[in-house]
């Protein structure tokens, strides 16, 4: 019998002292005593199983996924709690394993829950794991909710706050610049990204001392607890209200509210681009029909998108009919393929975008700020200001950060990529996704022609005529219709 087994322990539980050695060695001991041969140990550190949303946990859903391709015969836990917490979850996920012929035990409760017995007391033991875990979380949160009510933070402090000598949140020294430098950023209309930037290249790291990103500052500016408020929980663990605390302001009332109303108008113009974006197809705008000369419009049926003419879509006169986008995008690689940009040319324009990169990239610029965050983290642990625990966590997420913009940098990537494109501008059509290849598409063509379901032609852009290597066809008195070459050692249409 091939057994593997699946370990888990909380944040909570890791600063309890919950030790995963132990659960691997019972695991090990009970496999020797049955005589089973040992698969895999899968090991999920710092997760709750508390939630309903198992894709929390990736490590558990492997386990699952290799128990329904046999890879092992049983699946141990420690004890069922270490399985999930909740019950719904316990019954759910057995009977998956049921379902792949794998068994399940626990150790702890020393049942086998494969057998008629066991599936009784697998459900009572998980109804007790998760009665365990609610009444856990409600004894805790009548304890915070109490502390509330005297004005009094529960929880860890936010980023820029530290606890004072009586015991309310005081400024930071050595983070509350930042703090204060991430609201007017965000003040002055900075993305979300562009401000994680700025605290990161100013040497700044989050309370956990990694780099910060475009989510983390969210939480951050959205936080009224910087305006001296404390939050306060409904049933479904949001936050219903904001009430007064003990502590003072560390954000003035109108830095945050500038912030507040900059990040408004930001999220406003994002959604409106986002929205005209997922609705753009690789031939929005220049798709015609090759009958009577429309534009074709993009209609998704059951999330296939298929294009119509406009002129039958209004009064039923024209008779083209649609036909699935992906199959005129196949076709038209047979243009794109007819489209070659000169060697000298890809030279001249890589170096432009070289130089595009040089004007408004500040690699070495980031690379200073946090060498000197860096040499003041040193001076700080040798004046014994930080601990050794502490100048290690900062110190590697420098060093983390540091590397993210060392050679070979990201851009390097792109400019590969784009010298790629440029030798073979059919390749990015194919890896490019809808609104991607809509760009290329209107760089190169002024019209897509189409007809009886097949591209039939295209009307280049006049300044890129000579880079094309096509033949000229007369489609009709009002349409230039452009083929490949049937000497371009390429293939033409069929």
């Amino acid at each position: 019998m091939r057994a593997a087994l699946y370990a888990r322990v909380s944040t909570e539980e890791q600063v309890q002292g919950y030790s995963l050695d132990a659960q691997r060695r019972a695991f090990r001991n009970f496999c020797e005593q049955k005589q089973w041969d040992i698969y895999y140990e899968y090991v999920e550190e710092g997760r709750s199983a508390r939630s309903d949303d198992v894709r929390k946990r990736p490590i558990f859903l492997d386990a699952i996924k290799d128990a329904l391709d046999h890879q092992y015969d049983i699946l141990v836990v420690h004890k069922i709690d270490r399985f999930s917490r909740k019950e719904r979850v316990t019954k759910e996920y057995f009977e998956i394993l049921g379902h792949a012929g794998v068994g399940f035990v626990s150790i702890l409760e020393q049942m086998d829950f494969s057998t008629p017995w066991g599936k009784l007391a697998l459900t009572l033991m998980g109804g007790l794991a998760e009665f365990y875990s609610d009444n856990l979380s409600q004894e805790t949160k009548k304890g915070w909710t109490e502390r509330r009510k005297q004005g009094l933070y529960c929880g860890p402090l936010p980023f820029g706050v530290e606890k004072g000598e009586d015991g309310l949140p005081v400024p930071k020294k050595d983070t509350c610049p930042g703090l204060q430098m991430a609201f007017e950023l965000a003040a002055q209309g900075k993305s979300h990204r562009e401000v994680a930037m700025g605290l990161n290249g100013a040497g700044y790291t989050t309370t956990k001392g990694r780099p910060f990103s475009k989510d983390t500052v969210d939480d951050i500016l959205q936080n009224r607890f910087y305006l001296g408020e404390l939050p306060v929980f409904n049933g479904k663990n949001t936050v219903a209200e904001w009430v007064p605390g003990k502590h003072q302001p560390l954000i003035a009332s109108e830095l945050f509210d500038a912030a507040l109303i900059a990040r408004e108008r930001n999220r406003n113009f994002t959604a409106k681009t986002t929205r005209t974006d997922s609705r753009v197809s690789s031939l929005s705008g220049i798709a015609r029909c090759g009958d009577c000369g429309s534009t074709l419009r993009t209609f998704r049926q059951r999330g296939t998108a298929r294009l119509v003419c406009n002129t039958r879509l209004k009064n039923g006169q024209c008779h083209q009919k649609s036909a699935r986008l992906d199959v005129y995008e196949d076709q038209l690689l047979a243009y794109l393929e007819a489209f070659h940009i000169p060697e000298d040319y890809q030279v001249k324009l890589l170096e432009a975008q070289r130089k595009v990169i040089a004007a408004y990239d500040d690699v070495e610029k980031r690379k200073s700020h946090l060498k000197g965050a860096n040499d003041r983290l040193q001076e700080l642990y040798q004046w014994g200001h930080k601990s050794k625990a502490d100048y290690i966590a900062e110190r590697n997420a420098l060093e983390r950060e540091l590397q993210t913009i060392e050679p070979p940098s990201g851009q390097d990537v792109l400019t590969e990529k784009l010298a790629t494109f440029l030798k073979d501008v059919a390749s990015a059509w194919k890896e490019g996704r809808e609104a991607q290849r809509n760009q290329l598409a209107r760089q190169l063509f002024e019209a897509v022609w189409i007809k009886e379901q097949r591209v039939v032609g295209v009307t280049p852009r006049p300044e890129l005529k000579p880079f094309f290597d096509m033949r000229y066809n007369g489609l009709s008195d009002y349409v230039l219709q452009w083929r490949p070459g049937s000497d371009s050692n390429r293939r033409s249409l069929p």
